[in-house]
């Protein structure tokens, strides 16, 4: 189940519930198929939290939680709810900005911090070491090219 907190309306334009609803269960089947760490986590865990916040907000909480004044993509936290897998906050200014960069859809740059997202929740840290890095990331963007995303947001 994915429970979606929107207080920032501007995702609505871009993106369905319904979209993300398919994103959460394509990502979290093409997880449960591989090698990774804590896989019963999301065997176990039967919801997931997606909160869509304004810029402002998110600042805010960057700022808080990991003392960076500014705004960020994604953030995720762990639940201490057992059926939770956790809440995964979105900057959709900062999304958008990431898509157009990457020359890519609004809906692509979700799909693939939706990725970084669940990796996070499932205990990868790209922040601890080059080898950890390295490891997440190319679970991220093997993810991302084997579910077809660029296919299905074009």
């Amino acid at each position: 189940k994915v429970i979606i907190v929107n207080q920032s309306k501007i995702f609505a334009k871009y993106i369905t519930s319904r979209d993300v609803q398919f994103l959460i269960k394509k990502i979290s089947d093409y997880f449960l198929k591989k090698r990774i760490k804590n896989k019963s986590f999301l065997m176990e865990k039967k919801e997931l939290t997606i909160v869509y916040l304004s810029v402002k907000e998110m600042q805010k909480i960057n700022k808080q939680f990991r003392n960076k004044n500014k705004p960020t993509d994604i953030l995720s936290f762990e639940s201490h709810d057992p059926r939770s897998l956790g809440e995964l906050l979105l900057c959709f200014e900062v999304l958008k900005k990431q898509a157009q960069n990457q020359k890519h859809s609004i809906k692509c740059e979700m799909a693939y911090m939706l990725i970084h997202g669940i990796l996070h929740l499932l205990g990868y840290d790209h922040e601890l070491s080059m080898k950890d890095e390295k490891l997440m990331f190319r679970l991220q963007d093997t993810c991302f090219e084997e579910l077809g995303i660029y296919n299905i947001f074009k």
